[in-house]
């Protein structure tokens, strides 16, 4: 089969590997969609101590059962499916446990499927739980944030804010559902939230841009004792603007990043509930497709998000 696989910064190769055998409790997996998650990016536009060369990256996987193990019950060939995978999902076949896969309703396509994307923005809903008529605002509000606001909508809040640099960003995210949104290089964002809040801040904060000036906003919006989210994803150094300032406000702090296996296939399974039953809809956050052969070009839209993106997609046909 087919794989693309990482060999130095800017340097996926196609090749031809081989999958090995599944076992009897395995799926084979003919994949038709691999997401490019914003965690790895970083992986392949420099190089990172500590990160072995070559690697077979990819988890956001979706596509069709071709062949099912002895001892597997509940699935069969041809089945749809989105897969929970750790690598290896930037190729032309994945195996995997039925743990670890998930249906996919008809008409739903199979970029718009994929598990490991929709696990995480799940779970960090659950996790961070919040209450009838909470006011909660999202700091970023790109394909994760727009996932976890249209999951929000369901949960019978007040009000919903929305908050990007990008202002077509904020259009979407309007038209999913945010009851407000703002712009924070050209309005004040702390004097939108005060005087929407009757000056407290709002009740819960989610940290979804994964960069130090969301970080830093996130604090400033959230009211004391409220629920300050960290959803982005922060690779390498990230600071705490004031320690001191954040003990003061007494901020229940919830770190929304997953390593429990167990908990990141529940938020799978829930989410892709969620997904065949109508609530969360992906049509508009898939809008870069690529084949595999083009699978830098995928990466390098993931990089520079040129206006309009939301998302990049590898598929394999």
């Amino acid at each position: 089969m087919k794989a693309a696989i990482l060999y130095a910064p800017h340097d996926f190769r196609i090749e031809n590997v081989s999958n090995g055998e599944i076992d009897e409790e395995e799926c084979l997996i003919r994949v038709h969609a691999c997401g490019v998650c914003h965690s790895e990016i970083h992986q392949w536009d420099q190089k990172i101590i500590d990160l072995n060369y070559p690697r077979h990256i990819g988890h956001e996987v979706s596509g069709e059962i071709i062949k099912t193990g002895k001892k597997v019950k509940g699935f069969n060939k041809g089945d749809r499916v989105a897969v929970w995978t750790d690598g290896k999902g930037y190729a032309e076949e994945v195996k995997a446990r039925t743990e670890r896969i998930f249906p996919i309703a008809e008409g739903i396509a199979y970029e718009q499927a994929m598990a490991e994307p929709i696990a995480c923005s799940t779970n960090a809903v659950l996790r961070a739980n919040p209450s009838l008529a909470d006011t909660v605002a999202l700091v970023g509000t790109g394909f994760m944030g727009l996932i976890i606001l249209q999951e929000l909508r369901l949960l019978g809040l007040k009000k919903i804010i929305a908050i990007d640099i990008r202002d077509e960003m904020l259009k979407l995210a309007r038209a999913l559902g945010a009851d407000i949104t703002i712009n924070p290089q050209k309005e004040d964002t702390l004097a939108i939230i005060k005087d929407l809040t009757n000056n407290k801040g709002v009740d819960v904060a989610f940290e979804v841009g994964g960069v130090q000036p969301t970080l830093d906003l996130t604090a400033e919006i959230c009211r004391m004792e409220g629920k300050l989210v960290i959803f982005g994803y922060h690779p390498g150094p990230r600071q705490i603007k004031d320690l001191g300032y954040w003990n003061w406000m007494a901020f229940n702090i919830i770190n929304a990043h997953f390593r429990d296996i167990a908990v990141i296939l529940n938020g799978a399974r829930v989410g892709m509930e969620l997904l065949n039953a109508g609530k969360i809809k992906m049509e508009r956050l898939i809008t870069n497709i690529y084949p595999l052969e083009k699978i830098e070009e995928a990466f390098k839209a993931a990089k520079d998000k040129p206006e309009g993106f939301v998302k990049s997609v590898v598929v394999m046909e």
